[in-house]
């Protein structure tokens, strides 16, 4: 849809009954977490164009009454302006969707493509979708792989995907509230819910100690080499990874990956010994033992470095969208910089945890030792 079109100057197809409806029947989506934020530029817009030009799309709920899908932002501000006896149109032009299970992802789908999220609604989005997808595969009205569904409804891959929820699932309230606070990005909160709980309100304990508003990748780098702590194993029933929410064989997707990444590996077993072997036939198992270790850690830091290159690759996407989005005209110049700054700050740290990663990948696979 184009500038022209988002803005109703262009008559826009929908299969949807469209009438007028009074702002006094249309009820605030109880499922809608997104923030609906400063009005005044919408507001402002509204009175310039004399009234809303863009339909909004609802769901009846059988009273006489309907539920936005779409539209909370431009019912809200219209609401303001008839308390503040603006000469404005009461009644708002809706398309009735009476499909409530479509009606569940749209209100996502239409947030999803339609406006700049904070990192804890992108958190949110990604835990509601799991749900309804979930409920709605069971229940039969969706008949595609939850991965698939997963990557229409919210224009993003399995991976990122992944991390969103986990972030829901692993990271301790009190970060979370971090987030909401937009202290926390989603790169960062990621690096931080691998950890357990304990390590992560350590952390939260160091970063208010030391008065630091945001948290970054380097002081979670620094927390951890200061304390000895690695992330989560495998095995630790709390760890909740990328797969507990893309429930597909991973072969019903092309991989993502420019790269192999090593799957999650076992540690070696250590060679068992007799007393009768040799001194020397026990150092050649010992140095067996030690090259395959040296390997699985070398797997390791290549799986964390494919994941902080997906977050450069996000970022750097995310900047492309900002610029698109200022040059159509759906952003202001000032949240068009502000938004940019946050973007291109995380994503130059994203690139010092990547470098950080390459050298320590190429001292673990012997590159460049004789250069």
């Amino acid at each position: 849809m184009n500038l022209a079109e988002s803005l109703g100057f262009v008559p826009q197809k929908t299969a949807r009954a469209v009438r007028a409806i009074n702002v006094g029947k249309l009820i605030p989506n109880p499922a809608n977490f997104y923030h609906i934020g400063s009005l005044d530029e919408l507001k402002a817009s509204i009175l310039e164009d004399g009234g809303v030009r863009q339909n909004l799309i609802v769901e009846p709920k059988g009273d006489g009454t309907y539920i936005i899908i779409s539209g909370h932002r431009r019912c809200q501000a219209v609401k303001e302006l008839l308390a503040d006896g603006a000469d404005v149109e009461a009644d708002l032009p809706c398309e009735i969707e009476p499909d409530h299970a479509k009606a569940e992802r749209l209100l996502i789908r239409a947030n999803s493509a339609a406006r700049i999220l904070t990192p804890w609604e992108e958190v949110l989005q990604a835990q509601r979708a799991d749900e309804i997808i979930t409920r709605q595969r069971q229940e039969g009205v969706i008949s595609e792989t939850k991965r698939q569904a997963m990557q229409t409804l919210l224009h993003k891959s399995s991976g990122t995907i992944g991390r969103l929820c986990a972030i829901y699932n692993n990271l301790i309230v009190d970060l979370q509230q971090k987030m909401k606070d937009g202290k926390l990005g989603v790169s960062v909160a990621y690096e931080i819910c691998q950890l357990r709980p304990e390590d992560q309100k350590g952390l939260l304990d160091g970063i208010t100690k030391f008065d630091i508003e945001e948290i970054s990748l380097a002081d979670v780098r620094h927390y951890k080499d200061m304390n000895g702590i690695s992330n989560k194993p495998a095995d630790d029933p709390r760890q909740t990874t990328i797969m507990d929410f893309i429930d597909d064989k991973p072969a019903e997707e092309p991989a993502e990956d420019t790269q192999p990444v090593a799957e999650d590996a076992q540690e070696p077993e250590r060679p068992t010994t007799v007393e009768a072997e040799s001194v020397e036939e026990l150092e050649e198992k010992k140095d067996a033992w030690t090259a395959q270790m040296e390997d699985l850690q070398a797997q390791i830091d290549l799986k964390n470095f494919q994941t902080v290159a997906d977050s450069v690759w996000q970022r750097t996407c995310s900047l492309w969208k900002l610029h698109d989005k200022y040059v159509n005209g759906n952003i202001t110049t000032e949240n068009y910089i502000a938004e940019s700054q946050y973007e291109a700050r995380t994503l130059y740290q994203e690139l010092d945890h990547l470098r950080v990663l390459h050298e320590k990948t190429k001292k673990n696979t012997g590159e460049g030792e004789n250069q």
